[in-house]
């Protein structure tokens, strides 16, 4: 099994993101609440961090492009 590495608050967002997908993926196909909780809870940290980047260009102008608004 291959390991997670983060880096940086982009790394951080993708794997909350892609946590959320799979979670989601699994309440199509069990209808388990405590399933749908977790994906809605991990797209919100991938949001939460988003916002995060959001208010950091914001107060220091870098980095110059943000990749997830291309």
């Amino acid at each position: 099994m291959a390991k997670t590495k983060t880096v940086d608050i982009n790394d951080v967002r993708e794997q909350c993101q892609s946590i959320g997908d799979k979670l989601k993926d699994n309440f199509d196909k069990t209808a388990d609440l405590k399933v749908a909780q977790g994906a809605v809870s991990a797209y919100a940290t991938a949001i939460n961090a988003a916002k995060t980047q959001l208010v950091y260009k914001k107060l220091t102008g870098t980095p110059i492009d943000i990749d997830f608004l291309k």
